[in-house]
């Protein structure tokens, strides 16, 4: 098992809870766009620990985020739309590889269908950097 740097599991773990506080305490009505945009927010911080080492549960970030906005926006969803949110293994190293490859399985396993939707998005990243 790789360990974790600089601790990120708690910092990472703090701002999840951080976002979905900020989502429970919304003053207007939410709905699946403003959650699709703080998954889009939190995109540096899935970066980040996954460059520390923190394989995070994103089945448990999905449920989470989808009881902030009172079940409102489906957890499957939401757990698709955060793997939208992460980096191609291309820009990562093989430990970085290594922790994708553990958050995409979870997916993966639960819902099918997760590594394939990836490997299309990550296959039309690099025809349009060519």
């Amino acid at each position: 098992m790789l360990e974790v740097r600089d601790r990120y599991d708690e910092v990472f773990d703090f701002e999840i809870e951080g976002w979905c506080y900020g989502i429970t305490n919304y003053p207007g009505e939410v709905h699946a766009a403003l959650v699709h945009s703080v998954v889009k927010e939190l995109a540096g911080s899935f970066r980040m620990a996954i460059e520390c080492n923190v394989i995070f549960d994103v089945l448990d970030i999905s449920m989470r985020l989808s009881r902030a906005a009172k079940y409102l926006v489906d957890e499957r969803e939401i757990a698709f739309s955060i793997l939208s949110q992460l980096p191609n293994p291309i820009s990562l190293g093989e430990e970085g590889q290594f922790v994708l490859g553990q958050i995409v399985d979870q997916v993966e396993q639960s819902y099918g269908g997760a590594l394939e939707r990836l490997e299309r998005k990550w296959s039309l990243e690099r025809r349009r950097a060519a």
